[in-house]
């Protein structure tokens, strides 16, 4: 079962939002797989130490600053100053020594010379720049949302996602859920939001969210299914570039 947030939220209070939440069964991500498709990266062992934890870092001119957290096992997390999308990174050896970072679509976006230096990337700097640390931080962990909040963020986010894509877009999400899974499913719907925004042309109508062991991302016809994994965290769901990648067919993985 699952609530299904539509048109009918942008704009009213939150008694009239209480008022307008359905029941709907969601369709299994399984029945997406008759057209594009692609899975999430698997789990990559972490090169580094988990108890390296999360810095702060900037780049000389303080142009650049970021998070980068290395407390987990499996993948690495980065979040730029500015930007709410915690990018998840998977480790590689480097040559030459040292270790790099890649997005889940390959893009290079962190590098950790042999000697410990980090080396970030950016659109706007794409040979690289050194960033050094400023200090310490608590670790990127999605936020445990409360369901009053999450109607409130899903309100945001359907009103926003009008203004970005030119057309409504319902967003169908479980309807039982626990303040830390509603947490990751929130900012599942925020990427996917996202990265329709950023697809030079769309005609998905409604983004469908279940909950599951691995995160998995499919279209069929107008509708986009993504499942998330919450005890992955911010590697339970796709990234926004996933999601573009997907919707444009940029990315066609296999059935599952």
């Amino acid at each position: 079962m699952s609530h299904s947030f539509g048109p009918s939220l942008t704009g009213r209070g939150a008694a009239a939002v209480a008022a307008a939440l359905t029941l709907t069964a969601v369709p299994g991500l399984a029945q997406a797989q008759d057209q594009r498709a692609a899975p999430a990266p698997p789990p990559v062992q972490g090169l580094y130490q988990s108890a390296a934890g999360a810095t702060r870092y900037a780049t000389p001119d303080g142009g650049v600053r970021f998070v980068f957290d290395r407390s987990g096992g499996r993948a690495a997390l980065l979040r730029f100053e500015g930007d709410d999308e915690v990018h998840v990174l998977r480790p590689a050896m480097a040559a030459g020594g040292g270790e790099i970072y890649r997005t889940e679509d390959g893009g290079l976006m962190l590098r950790v010379t042999p000697h410990g230096g980090v080396i970030v990337y950016t659109r706007a700097i794409r040979t690289g720049a050194a960033a050094s640390e400023e200090g310490r931080v608590a670790r990127l962990t999605p936020q445990a949302i409360a369901v009053a909040d999450m109607q409130a963020r899903f309100r945001a986010l359907q009103a926003q996602a009008r203004r970005r894509v030119g057309q409504t877009v319902t967003f169908t999400v479980p309807a039982q859920m626990s303040a830390p899974v509603a947490g990751v499913v929130v900012d599942a719907a925020e990427r996917a939001a996202e990265g329709l925004a950023a697809a030079p042309m769309t005609n998905v109508r409604r983004v469908v969210i279940t909950v599951g062991n691995t995160p998995r991302i499919a279209m069929r016809g107008d509708q986009l299914f993504i499942q998330v994994a919450p005890q992955m965290g911010y590697a339970g769901r796709p990234s926004s570039n996933t999601v573009r990648n997907v919707v444009t067919g940029e990315v066609q993985g296999p059935e599952q």
